[in-house]
């Protein structure tokens, strides 16, 4: 119950622009957010980095592109262990890191070695064992 009364300020005051919310909360929400923006990333955990991945969608791999994980073709599945994180978990740690350098460094750094890949579809899914 002291959750919901400590967050209804916050709920009141996000959608109300009129709402006169108290001092002592307008405070503690500052605070929290700042806190929040200085708190460091943690690592990539190393489950992550060994895991599995599966990415159901159009996939090029080579010359071969079509579309993955029905049931005429698997899932891509890729073994993250098998690559390079070091510049995905710098740019990670810096908060610098955006989906689409996520994505070029994936290729590149995680997909070492094969074929490569790219995904020119607009819609994927990506699950990870």
């Amino acid at each position: 119950m002291t959750d919901f009364y400590q967050l209804r300020p916050l709920i009141n005051w996000l959608s109300d622009p009129e709402y006169n919310i108290r001092r002592s909360y307008r405070d503690l929400i500052h605070t929290a957010y700042e806190n929040a923006a200085i708190v460091p990333a943690e690592p990539i955990p190393e489950h992550v980095k060994r895991g599995q991945f599966e990415i159901s969608g159009i996939v090029k791999t080579g010359d071969d592109e079509r579309e993955r994980g029905n049931r005429r073709a698997a899932p891509l599945r890729i073994n993250g262990s098998r690559g390079n994180w070091d510049e995905i978990e710098e740019l990670w740690l810096a908060g610098e890191l955006t989906d689409d350098e996520f994505e070029d460094h994936f290729v590149d750094d995680i997909g070492e070695g094969t074929d490569g890949w790219e995904f020119p579809g607009a819609s994927y899914s990506v699950e990870f064992r």
